[in-house]
């Protein structure tokens, strides 16, 4: 009997690597514990259209935490299971803060991703991450509610920036979900609240709960769940909050932690 039923994993820093891939001995043994009757979640900032095509690669089916725990639902059937929205009053404070600092920023409903304009480098970021971003001319043309705003610049303008947007827009709640980007989402968005989402929709206790991540925004679900697993290439004060360390997004670090604390494998290296 394996001491978890729920995996939950981030995306980007933990499950893939540098050069935007799953390595190979990940895949396989995610693969696995799906395999074995573990649920697998995917929990990201990322929106579903950048987060399904991973599913798929891993060949496994299971439950989203996506947009930084905003949205939670099953691709296969669409359902939701817990959806945070910001509404629309007071965005264009935020879009106007954006420009004058030369962030660019996008717009994200449940399933849909829309900028008002986009230039060849962040066509190419896009593209990595499976987005589609849809242009519009005036953002009264999106009626879908929204889910999320992210905002991308240079890290020394982002590390400058957030704690600014964080004084300066206190209806939000404001985070880093990487160097170089700063998500906007409803107070009570986070993926711990996602992880308790799936956990309860699936009947599993979050004692049996184990967790991957590497940055600031999964410290909500290392607080809640009954393991967590801290990266090589986390920020320090993100690994002092975790219950074990694994090397790097590069070094398979996803398939050491879950050789080791899923299976009780002896892991073959650090």
């Amino acid at each position: 009997m394996l001491p978890y039923d729920l995996v939950a994993i981030d995306v980007d820093g933990t499950l893939i690597d540098d050069a935007f891939q799953i390595p190979p001995k990940t895949r396989a043994i995610i693969r696995e514990a799906y395999e074995a009757g573990v649920v697998v979640a995917l929990a990201t900032g990322r929106n579903p259209s950048g987060t399904v095509p991973l599913l798929v690669e891993l060949g496994i089916d299971g439950p989203l935490i996506v947009h930084n725990g905003a949205f939670v639902f099953r691709p296969r059937s669409g359902e939701a299971l817990l959806t945070f929205s910001l509404g629309w009053e007071g965005l264009d404070r935020l879009f106007r803060f954006a420009r004058q600092n030369g962030l660019h920023y996008d717009v994200n409903t449940t399933f849909h991703l829309y900028v008002d304009r986009v230039d060849p480098a962040m066509a190419a970021l896009y593209d990595a991450y499976y987005a589609k971003p849809i242009v519009v001319d005036d953002w009264r043309e999106v009626r879908e509610p929204v889910i999320k705003v992210t905002m991308v610049g240079a890290e020394a303008d982002v590390d400058r920036l957030y704690p600014e947007i964080v004084r300066r827009f206190p209806a939000y709640r404001v985070l880093r979900s990487g160097e170089t980007y700063i998500d906007v989402v409803h107070p009570g968005a986070n993926k711990g609240a996602g992880l308790r989402a799936v956990a309860e929709a699936y009947g599993i206790p979050l004692a049996r709960t184990l967790v991957i991540g590497n940055y600031y925004n999964d410290l909500e679900m290392f607080a809640l769940a009954g393991f967590s697993v801290a990266m090589a290439n986390s920020p320090d004060d993100v690994k002092a909050r975790a219950d074990a360390l694994t090397a790097s997004n590069n070094e398979e670090g996803v398939y050491l932690a879950l050789s080791e604390h899923l299976f009780g494998r002896v892991p073959e290296s650090r």
